[in-house]
């Protein structure tokens, strides 16, 4: 047998081998194992390693630190949902018109996502970076026990180092700080940047660190903690799409203008971001055999709260199928009666959230997508467009903002609305950890539609004019991206 035929022998093996693992092992959907398979018989050997890299798997002492970590979750949301329950709403002392109307979302999201209503939000929101980033660092300062930070990107630009900065100095003072990063998010960020800060007392973890010292080479690179949560005392919450990188400051040239979305709350609901970001730590921290210790006061302190936005925290990630953020979305989506207004950097839907915005359409609902005009990941734009023009077609307005968009929005029927990490996309819908808060509030509802109208004004609309004018190298480049969405 000739060195040609062995390694075609190899090449078909190896592919049998991983097509039964994604189908009886990993259990992925027929589209992604057809995607991954031509992948790997036109690149054989790079399509074999990018998957090994990429495409793989949780691995099973991965899935048994999740499984762990949600036997610990489910313990801590017992008591967790007590607590809450002493300041949650309730639908039998209310005739709010507005709750009533939601209560099919609100209780889906209950019983499907574990999410409690809770009453008496403050709220406030950003649009952009920098008033976000200077209200956080005025919350350290101002912190008395404890700082809590979960980001996906945290640079070891000047916005990182004047957060960590800032860190060191309450820790001087006798607050306890943690800090987890994602690891893929934070690839550029070397742990040495926190050297100081460990040595001060602070506390520090990636999130899926590579087995070995290298980041490009982490065989869980595919899985990321997409979440950006800040949490100070225990009573004031963030939570939304800004990093800490200056370019979420609008400080890019090429992605200028930046516009994002970022919430802070204060209120019972920053209990949920605390319970979420303590379960980061303790997967991070392989800490499973007290979660209990966690609710203790200073964690979850009595709230004191004369805010009126009743909301819902939404988390998910590949800990399982329930998908919760992509499902409430959807719920979302299939309750319209007038009108949908959604905000995404990348809009890459499974044939499900696809459907529903379709199906919205053709019901007589008003759907606008907005998109950024200038990419920041090429394939992803190109994928998102042949997705949009297929909408464009069906009478869905889509808006292409002349700059970088980066919020994660989404507005129906003018009252309630949604702001979080979550992307509309395939990675933010099944491979990513997300979070999402459901506001049910019309007049915080009407400050995230002035955003999103003010937004309008920077904007071409993306209609099928512009869609004939594409060249064919375009489309067919748009197609081509497309087809390999489910690798994303």
């Amino acid at each position: 047998m000739s060195a040609g035929s062995i390694a075609l022998l190899v090449v078909y093996i190896l592919n049998t081998l991983l097509a039964i693992i994604m189908i009886f092992v990993e259990k992925k959907q027929t589209s992604t194992v057809i995607a991954w398979l031509s992948v790997m018989v036109f690149l054989p050997i790079v399509g074999f390693v990018f998957y090994i890299l990429m495409g793989s798997g949780l691995g099973l002492r991965t899935r048994l630190m999740l499984k762990k970590t949600n036997m610990a979750n489910v313990i801590n949301k017992r008591e967790l949902d007590e607590l809450i329950k002493n300041y949650n709403y309730n639908f039998d002392d209310t005739t709010g018109d507005l709750l009533v109307r939601h209560k099919s979302l609100i209780e889906f999201n209950y019983n499907w996502a574990g999410s409690i209503l809770t009453d008496k939000n403050k709220i406030q929101f950003f649009n952009n970076g920098l008033d976000k980033f200077n209200a956080l660092k005025n919350d350290i300062i101002n912190a008395k026990n404890h700082i809590h930070l979960d980001y996906y990107i945290f640079a070891n630009d000047t916005i990182g180092l004047e957060i960590l900065n800032l860190c060191i100095e309450k820790l001087k003072q006798g607050v306890k700080v943690k800090i987890l990063i994602d690891s893929v998010g934070s690839i550029k960020t070397r742990k040495r940047h926190f050297k100081n800060f460990e040595k001060a007392g602070g506390e520090f973890k990636e999130f899926f660190p590579p087995i070995i010292p290298l980041k490009l080479f982490n065989l869980k690179m595919n899985y990321r903690n997409h979440r950006k949560i800040a949490v100070i005392d225990g009573k004031i919450g963030y939570v939304g799409g800004i990093n800490l990188r200056l370019d979420h400051m609008g400080f890019d040239r090429r992605l200028k203008p930046w516009r994002d979305a970022h919430i802070r709350i204060e209120g019972v609901g920053v209990y949920d971001l605390q319970a979420t970001f303590l379960s980061d730590w303790r997967f991070a921290t392989y800490d499973y055999k007290y979660p209990i210790k966690y609710l203790m006061p200073d964690y979850f302190p009595e709230i004191k709260s004369d805010g009126d936005c009743p909301m819902q925290v939404i988390t998910s990630g590949p800990s399982n199928n329930k998908c919760e953020i992509k499902n409430a979305l959807i719920k979302m989506i299939n309750g319209a009666k007038k009108s949908i207004k959604i905000q995404t950097p990348y809009f890459v839907p499974d044939e499900v959230y696809f459907d529903s915005i379709k199906l919205a359409k053709a019901s007589g609902v008003d759907v606008e997508i907005m998109v950024p005009e200038i990419p920041d990941k090429h394939f992803v734009y190109n994928a998102s467009l042949s997705y949009l023009r297929d909408l464009v077609n069906l009478g869905v307005k889509v808006f292409t903002y002349r700059g970088f968009l980066h919020s994660k929005t989404m507005v129906v029927d003018d009252e309630i609305c949604t702001i979080g990490t979550c992307n509309s996309d395939i990675r933010s819908f099944k491979l990513n950890f997300e979070i999402n808060a459901i506001i049910y509030n019309k007049s915080f509802t009407q400050t995230i539609v002035d955003g999103y109208n003010n937004d309008k004004l920077n904007c071409d609309e993306f209609n099928l004019e512009k869609i004939n004018k594409l060249s064919l190298l375009k489309r067919f480049n748009m197609s081509l991206c497309r087809m390999f969405t489910p690798l994303l």
